[in-house]
């Protein structure tokens, strides 16, 4: 197996936040009431994506030089914000004249949730190690024709034999096939966006610099190692995340990124998502969304306590999602106004 590389692209995971699937634990007169009904008819359950639906007024292109910009006020308070796409390639060029013009003078840059890895947990995951997702039958033999079929093309690509992940579930081979470049190793693209706005704000271009609050990120792989106990549908979604991911290329990935980069709000949010649709339809996935999230709408609050501007960013999804980050600020009386 070659060392697992991390190359810099962007994984926000916007990634990212989006109101949670999880489902409240019925109350024990509900559940006297309705154990007939189960065992009659057990109910099926179908994976929610948590960032599915957006908030469609919100999602407008800017007319400004370099990517979208949204604001929050108060009356005596402005909070710029600036949504930031999951994937974004490294040495990515935007015009980023009105960030500085932001930045200058901000009382505080709020960077929003993005994900953590863990390079020992990650070669835990490897096909041998992550024996919490081994399985007895070999795994194409439990997929539908079609989804069958093109991971079969996926792996003839790739010049793998058809029995490559026949020992794993599936949603650990789309989560391989996503991250790794046809090589035995996988590769997690992390971006260095946070690194390049921080050092930004902090650089003598700047006459008056904010200071600077991080929120917590998440745990990539944590969160990959819970799709072990999925049900078979979610884990088929989690194959067919990763293989849309790998059929979609570089490529697209870099042509999204450009299009955040002049503003193209409708254009980015409309692209394939890639296994970032995995995580965001799994409940305990979603919840840690959701935390990024909460701490996003906290920290913004915060911001508008102190008469002035600031300025956030936060991917561009968690922003734009119905109960996402622009409108749980809006449904607590503040005033949200779409990219001019």
């Amino acid at each position: 197996m070659s060392p697992t590389r991390f190359a810099a692209a962007g994984l926000a995971l916007s990634l990212m936040l989006g109101g949670s699937a999880l489902a409240q634990a019925p109350s024990q007169a509900q559940t006297k009431n309705e154990v007939s009904i189960h065992q009659a008819k057990p109910v099926a359950l179908t994976p929610v994506d948590s960032q599915a639906n957006l908030v469609e007024e919100l999602i407008v292109n800017a007319r400004l030089p370099g990517p979208a910009w949204w604001k929050v006020g108060d009356g005596d308070t402005t909070v710029y914000v600036m949504g930031v796409p999951d994937f974004m390639p490294d040495k990515l060029d935007f015009d980023d004249s009105v960030l500085r013009r932001r930045l200058d003078g901000a009382n505080v840059l709020i960077i929003g949730q993005q994900p953590e890895v863990r390079i020992l947990s990650l070669l835990a995951l490897i096909p041998g190690k992550g024996r919490q997702f081994k399985v007895d039958k070999p795994m194409r033999e439990t997929l539908p024709p079609d989804l069958r079929a093109r991971l079969e093309k996926q792996l003839k690509a790739r010049g793998k034999p058809l029995s490559e992940h026949d020992d794993i579930k599936p949603a650990l081979a789309g989560f391989i096939i996503a991250n790794s470049r046809g090589g035995d190793g996988v590769s997690i693209t992390l971006g260095k966006s946070a690194d390049r706005f921080r050092d930004l704000a902090k650089s003598q271009e700047i006459a008056v610099q904010p200071r600077v609050k991080k929120l917590d990120d998440y745990d990539l792989i944590g969160m990959v190692k819970s799709l072990a106990e999925a049900s078979q549908p979610l884990q088929e979604l989690c194959l067919d995340a990763g293989l849309k991911q790998a059929e979609n290329g570089l490529a697209t990935v870099r042509e999204t990124a450009e299009q955040w980069a002049e503003g193209q709000v409708r254009e980015v949010v409309s692209a394939e998502r890639g296994f970032q649709r995995c995580l965001a339809s799994t409940p305990w996935i979603a919840r840690q969304f959701k935390d990024g999230q909460d701490d996003a709408v906290g920290a913004i609050t915060t911001a508008l306590k102190k008469p002035g501007k600031a300025v956030a960013v936060i991917e561009l999804r968690s922003l734009l999602t119905e109960g996402g980050v622009l409108d749980r600020l809006r449904a607590k009386g503040f005033t949200v106004t779409a990219p001019e």
